[in-house]
């Protein structure tokens, strides 16, 4: 579900508050963005639903719809199910860049834990990544990355659950980097997966100091 904000009204007016400033702010909105959405109070709301094999290009094709009409009428383009402006061109806009599909929630660092936010409009849970080094935050949080690539390309096909391995490429994709198809991918570092069903999560721990894994001599 995506909003698309603009100054005018575009074909139909719909009615749903967008979230606070607050919230958007939380999961990364820009002040650019915030600030372009105090002039822009109309909005058209655009809904998929899909099956779970359609759920990923379902996706990606109505942010892509989403973010041409704000293109075409200088709106922003809300993400309502993280929730957060997306400030992305449509030309950009790929299922490989797993950063663009979920949010990091921090919240949780000081229990050791990093959880996403935006994998359940794929069909998936929402992962939880345990036992983190907070000193080493930022090399967790892009294991994650890689996983989270890994995950939206292999989703249906493949059960996450069970040991895994991420590799250096598999982050580079996650992060959107131009050079990832010749990133090596002799480098990884293992995890763990289990599902916890009566929390509808995937706990993930990594069985080995992702660093010394990733980039050691």
């Amino acid at each position: 579900m995506y909003a698309v904000m603009t100054a005018s009204p575009l074909e139909t007016e719909d009615l749903i508050p967008p979230p606070s400033p607050e919230l958007l702010r939380r999961y990364g909105t820009t002040e650019v963005a915030l600030r372009r959405l105090r002039s822009r109070h109309h909005q058209l709301l655009l809904m998929r639903t899909a099956d779970l094999e359609q759920a990923a290009f379902t996706q990606r094709d109505v942010r892509v719809e989403a973010l041409r009409l704000a293109e075409e009428h200088d709106g922003v383009v809300i993400d309502l199910g993280i929730p957060r402006a997306v400030e992305d061109r449509s030309d950009a806009v790929s299922l490989a860049h797993a950063t663009q599909w979920y949010v990091v929630d921090y919240s949780h660092l000081e229990a050791d834990e990093l959880r996403t936010v935006g994998l359940t409009a794929f069909g998936l849970p929402e992962i939880v990544v345990d036992g983190i080094d907070r000193e080493q935050h930022a090399m967790f949080s892009a294991v994650l990355t890689g996983l989270v690539h890994r995950l939206i390309a292999e989703w249906p096909a493949n059960d996450p659950v069970g040991e895994a391995t991420v590799t250096l490429r598999d982050i580079a994709y996650g992060l959107g980097d131009p050079s990832a198809p010749e990133t090596p991918k002799d480098r990884a570092v293992g995890v763990q997966i289990d599902y916890v069903a009566d929390q509808d999560l995937l706990v993930v721990r990594l069985l080995a100091d992702p660093a010394q894994a990733l980039f050691a001599p």
